[in-house]
């Protein structure tokens, strides 16, 4: 006989995938979407197009406000009928979440695959890079004891990157909130591992996009634990956050993190990105921001030293929902790209998206030295990675709204970020939903393979995977190492562990036994 069972399904507004990094699907567009007709994949060497023709309509307070709402809820017990084969066991039902990881790729781009289940809150939600050593995969609703959502307050494993890992216990840290903070969207995000307090072990910050302070729901914080000889514990750490000259509620500071000893005197700083963070406009909104938090002896600063804002005075652009800082150009020296969703590159074009770039050896304060955008309402910048497609490295720009079921482009640093290709779907393909997330591995010396993520194609989510070969992609197709039958948001975070391994989330997965 069946038993009434208690399922909880969790509303998660975290305002960008993934990932890491774009908006959910169920966000609105901030300006109507006139997609282009769609084409066929083009080769790395094509320019992307990159026209604004749509006309900007902006969020009102209320609807920036409920973009920020943490609405971390329960639903009512419901009753499953469902029987087990013998018609009288029970069974129960947990949303577990999890990932599959596919190893021992071959040229056909077939592969092994094993599959790791969670403890509850959405594990898979974002997967990333901590630097050289470590990758980290977020449960960003996890709770202490598991499965006991009152008490839910994000958890984050580590992996070291040359390890197999067959189980969550393979972990070489888990972190949750050190303070037990609850529903604050813990481990959304992380800043690769540097000396913030200089000595001489790997700090690592990460973020709390929805902690609130005060009354101040979703404000943000950023948590930043102090590396020692045995690593990363929940003992020593601080907390920053936004002065009170720019902190508000929903600003979901520290969405985006990113680290470098950007003045050079030897303590790393962190840049913390919100997208709805910003001085109040006069309209009401804010278009975004990007905070510098400075390393010193006694760790991050408490609060903000100087902040990014993109140029155009204008809210809804969401500047800070992705960032990253890297060498891009092989010059020895650190690149920062911020990314908004829905940036506009002038007062009266649309809001179509894009990134700033700021080269290293250059003032970041002054201003990007590049910048890219998208086509009006493709939510262009909705995530960013860098890649390497025959041995060079690429900036790759998710835009999940372009050409229906969203692109990836790819620009090269070297050439003053020209673009280089696009990757979308053809005309003829007929699944519902968008790209989540992306990245790609080496089948070969000379060709690799783009997977592509998306959350909601099919019934349960779906990869897709196309070569990269001669500057040449072909036409994409459902990749041939992936579930039997997807489910769970199976693809909503895509990434290369650099250990000859794809990792695909599927953070709404639920586990019956």
């Amino acid at each position: 006989m069946s038993s009434i069972l208690k399922i909880f399904s969790i509303l998660l507004c975290v305002f960008m995938f993934a990932c890491g990094s774009s908006p959910d699907e169920n966000n609105e567009t901030p300006d109507e979407n006139t997609p282009a007709e769609d084409s066929d994949a083009v080769t790395p060497d094509n320019d992307a197009d990159q026209s604004d023709t749509d006309t900007s309509t902006e969020k009102t307070d209320e609807e920036r406000d409920n973009d920020a709402d943490t609405a971390l809820s329960d639903e009512d017990k419901v009753e499953n009928d469902d029987e087990t084969t013998d018609g009288d066991a029970d069974f129960e039902e947990l949303q577990t979440g999890g990932i599959y990881i596919f190893s021992d790729f071959d040229e056909s781009g077939s592969a092994k695959s094993r599959n790791i289940l969670g403890n509850g809150g959405f594990l898979g939600f974002s997967i990333f890079s901590l630097g050289k050593k470590y990758w980290a995969v977020s449960a960003i609703h996890e709770s202490i004891p598991a499965f006991d959502w009152d008490n839910a307050t994000g958890r984050l494993y580590i992996f070291e990157k040359n390890k197999h890992v067959e189980s969550l216990d393979d972990a070489a840290f888990v972190l949750n909130h050190p303070d037990k903070s609850l529903n604050v969207g813990f481990g959304y995000t992380a800043a690769a591992p540097c000396d913030i307090n200089g000595d001489g072990f790997a700090d690592l910050a990460v973020s709390s996009h929805l902690a609130a302070f005060g009354d101040l729901y979703a404000a943000g914080e950023i948590v930043v634990f102090y590396g020692s000889p045995d690593g990363w514990n929940e003992e020593t750490y601080s907390i920053s956050r936004l002065s009170s000259a720019y902190i508000q509620k929903a600003d979901s500071m520290s969405q985006s993190l990113a680290c470098v000893d950007y003045d050079g005197d030897g303590f790393a700083d962190i840049f913390a990105g919100g997208q709805n963070a910003g001085p109040e406009l006069s309209g009401g909104g804010s278009q975004g921001m990007v905070a510098f938090f400075k390393g010193r002896a006694a760790g991050l600063s408490e609060n903000e030293s100087w902040v990014l804002l993109p140029e155009v005075e204008e809210k809804a652009q969401y500047f800070g929902s992705s960032m990253l800082i890297e060498d891009l150009d092989g010059d020895s020296l650190p690149d920062l790209v911020i990314s908004g969703w829905g940036l506009k590159s002038d007062k009266s074009s649309a809001n179509s998206g894009g990134a700033y770039i700021y080269s290293g050896g250059t003032d970041w304060q002054h201003g990007a030295t590049h910048k890219i955008f998208g086509e009006a309402g493709s939510q262009f910048g909705s995530a960013l990675k860098t890649i390497e497609i025959g041995g060079k490295k690429y900036l790759a720009v998710l835009a999940t709204k372009d050409k229906n079921y969203g692109t990836v482009n790819f620009y090269d640093p070297a050439e003053d970020f020209a673009a280089r290709g696009r990757f979308s779907f053809p005309s003829a393909f007929a699944e519902e939903g968008n790209i989540s997330d992306f990245d790609t591995i080496k089948l070969s010396s000379d060709t690799d393979l783009i997977v592509i993520g998306g959350k909601n194609f099919g019934n349960g989510g779906m990869t897709y995977c196309a070569t990269i070969s001669n500057k040449t992609i072909s036409e994409p197709e459902a990749c041939k190492f992936q579930p039997e039958s997807p489910e769970g948001g199976f693809g909503n975070a895509v990434f290369n562990n650099k250990n000859g391994e794809i990792v695909v989330g599927m953070p709404e997965y639920i586990h019956r036994f």
